[in-house]
This record gives structure tokens, C-alpha cells and sequence, in this order.
């Protein structure tokens, strides 16, 4: 995987707890996971006219670099990228060196 073509900076974030009330009980929120840069594929054409439409998804697939953070991301993570929160459908890897997320959102 060649590093020049990863020019989009997207977040994964995790659901994970962030303290405890005053009952002593957990709250949870997505907070940073990791950053990683990232080549974007949005989906094909029948995908985005599909998202044209009211309460329509938009499929994309982002590619990075595999690290020990990027090799740890589950499909209970979301994707932050785009002004959108991206729900992570699968995840496979690229060769040896990169990882690949699909994912989609709802599109107002």
C-alpha cells in the first residue's frame, strides 16, 4: 500500500465508557479510538442515487496502513469522516501492509 495515495484523515471511534454517575453507574459515549490518513471509495453509482433519496445510506470503503490500532478496529466502531458518522460493516486486510473498512451512513 502506498502511502501518497492516503490523503484523507478519518477517526474511528470506539463506544466506550467515560466515567461514572452519581449512582456509581457507567456512562458510555464514542470517544477518539484512533487517526488514521486513509484512501476513500465511495460506492457505485446506483449506491448514490440511492442516497439522494430520504433516509437513504452511502457506502464507502477507506484503506490505511495496518497497525496494531487499525488491526484492532471491530464492527462496533464507527467511522468519523465526511461531516458523518460512518457504521462499520466489515473489515479485511490488504496484503500484508493495509486494512480496508466498509462502511455506510444514512443520508439525511
Amino acid at each position: 500500500m502506498k502511502k501518497g495515495r492516503l490523503k484523507d484523515r478519518i477517526t474511528i471511534e470506539r463506544y466506550s465508557e467515560i466515567g461514572k454517575d452519581t449512582l456509581n453507574q457507567p456512562i458510555v459515549d464514542w470517544t477518539v479510538f484512533t487517526r488514521a490518513w486513509a484512501e476513500t471509495f465511495y460506492g457505485n453509482g446506483g449506491e448514490q442515487r440511492a442516497a439522494a433519496q430520504t433516509d437513504a445510506t452511502q457506502a464507502a470503503s477507506f484503506e490505511m496502513q495496518s497497525n496494531a490500532k487499525t488491526r484492532s478496529v471491530s464492527v462496533g466502531d464507527r467511522v468519523a469522516f465526511a461531516n458523518g458518522k460512518w457504521d462499520i460493516r466489515s473489515i479485511a486486510p490488504i496484503g500484508r501492509d493495509g486494512i480496508k473498512i466498509n462502511a455506510v451512513r444514512q443520508v439525511p
